[in-house]
């Protein structure tokens, strides 16, 4: 039996049971009747923060080695909403028939290749295989690389808290716009009612008010088929997946005793970014926008492309100082949204001591900063080569490190005798061995001794992306300059197994 698309399961515990491929049937039936949509009740969403830390170079202290320090900067907030398992998967249906209007509504609009996020964009035409942000970057950069002779300026924005200020209004119209339609059909607006009137609970509160507990489902003994569902103590959030929670209480439970935690966010703009549908409503909110600036960067012979909140506008330098007047001003009186200053960078490519180079300018006084380049979805470009941004490989040597660490404590703690290491799930995921990808095979369930194919593929590791950078930007670089960024992991990997295992003996 194949399924819908958007029928995906999620384990995120929340109020009521997970729904697990055994629902299927009804849940499908219920998700495709428009008039049971129409009278659906949805339940509060669960919030959480999702803290991510910023550390940021100090040159004035160096450490002993002679290299600079790191600071911890302010970290970055993530406001995330988590919808029921049954509310997800409707809004997962929805997005699909929004997503597919989407597509057609742009299939006649001269800015189609221009928005790039939250789509599926084939490689090329009748692929069955999409483009991702390596593909979008270097759409950007080749413009930059093939008009060398120009004297060029890259703008760089980011819409200030863009899921946040969404105005009602205007999603309105544009959702019911993409559907052909003069107002929106009564199951839409159900949903649209739902993302704009913000009911939510913060999940630590409502773990709190059940003591720390969770509903857990365990076996029953002696019965080897047949498990319940049972609460249990858990020290923290953080170890949910470990003791393997299922679901904070029941939907009539709930209804019943904690009603009282539902805080109305009383919102008049913005959507909860998180849901299923939140990413597609984002595109079509910015069709007006997308439209006129396509527009004007296209009329002077520049380049348009938006992923997401942050967009890049490359033209000639003459046009420098209108074009970033035009986007400030268009993002506030067509789509009632805001482009902070301090959040918009300006860079300059042009030929310098015969080689075409980039460099960042202060946007009022155009003082140049030849220490900064251009970076864009993940990568930097100074002219001359695209390299992957050093955040991103930090961020995997740091991965790398915490796990490292986590498997030496839970070899420690073990019942083996050996205390041994899981040393190949440390190769899979942080070395070149893991670093093929390829489909997934799993034992028969008429014989356990036969392995099937199926249609899952197991995408690779870090070192997969950066090798696929690498092969797609060799067209610019002329050499294999991103895949030398990794040279040092092998060796930083050997010496985290060797420390990690004298830690053992």
């Amino acid at each position: 039996m194949e399924l819908e698309k958007w029928f995906k399961t999620k384990k995120y515990p929340h109020i009521g049971l997970p729904i697990t491929i055994k629902d299927y049937n009804w849940v499908k039936e219920y998700v495709e009747n428009s008039e049971k949509i129409r009278l659906h009740s949805f339940l509060p969403l669960i919030h959480k923060s999702i803290v991510k830390r910023k550390f940021r170079a100090n040159n004035s202290v160096l450490n002993p080695s002679g290299k600079r320090t790191r600071i911890l900067g302010k970290p970055k907030v993530r406001d995330i909403f988590f919808a029921s398992h049954l509310d997800s998967l409707i809004l997962s249906k929805y997005n699909e028939i929004l997503a597919t209007a989407y597509e057609r509504y742009l299939e006649v609009k001269n800015f189609n290749e221009s928005i790039v996020a939250y789509r599926k964009i084939p490689i090329s035409k009748g692929s069955d295989k999409n483009k991702c942000n390596i593909d979008f970057a270097k759409t950007t950069f080749e413009f930059i690389h093939n008009n060398k002779s120009k004297k060029l300026t890259a703008i760089v924005a980011d819409v200030t808290s863009f899921f946040d200020n969404l105005n009602h209004k205007t999603l309105k119209k544009q959702w019911s716009r993409v559907l052909n339609e003069t107002t929106l059909p009564k199951d839409h607006y159900n949903l649209f009612k739902s993302l704009t009137n913000i009911k939510y609970i913060e999940g630590d509160q409502l773990f709190e008010s059940y003591g720390n507990t969770m509903m857990v489902e365990t076996g029953i003994p002696n019965c080897s088929n047949k498990t319940e569902f049972v609460r249990k103590k858990i020290k923290n959030g953080k170890f949910f997946k470990e003791k393997g929670a299922s679901h904070y209480c029941e939907k009539k439970e709930f209804l019943k005793k904690n009603l009282n935690l539902v805080i109305s966010k009383n919102n008049s703009v913005g959507i909860p970014q998180g849901s299923p549908i939140s990413a597609t409503l984002a595109n079509i909110y910015m069709l007006e926008f997308d439209q006129e600036i396509f527009d004007k960067v296209s009329s002077i012979g520049g380049f348009y492309q938006r992923y997401s909140d942050d967009l890049i506008i490359i033209c000639e330098q003459q046009h420098e100082d209108d074009i970033i007047k035009i986007i400030r001003d268009k993002i506030e009186t067509v789509v009632d949204l805001k482009i902070e200053p301090n959040k918009t960078k300006v860079f300059r490519f042009e030929e310098m001591k015969g080689k075409f180079t980039g460099f960042e300018i202060d946007e009022k006084t155009k003082t140049p900063n030849h220490k900064k380049t251009l970076e864009y979805l993940g990568f930097s470009y100074d002219g001359q080569r695209v390299l992957i941004k050093t955040s991103g490989f930090s961020k995997f040597y740091r991965a790398m490190k915490s796990s490292f660490k986590k498997s030496t404590s839970l070899a420690i703690h073990s019942k083996n005798p050996d205390k041994s290491l899981f040393k190949s799930r440390l190769y899979k995921r942080f070395t070149h061995r893991g670093a093929k990808r390829k489909l997934i095979y799993r034992p028969s369930k008429a014989d356990k001794t036969v392995y099937e194919k199926t249609n899952e593929y197991y995408w690779g590791n870090y070192l997969s992306y950066i090798n696929k950078a690498n092969d797609s930007m060799k067209s610019i670089n002329g050499d294999n300059f991103v895949k030398r960024q990794s040279r040092k992991f092998w060796k930083k990997f050997n010496d985290l197994m060797k420390f990690h295992e004298a830690r053992l003996k």
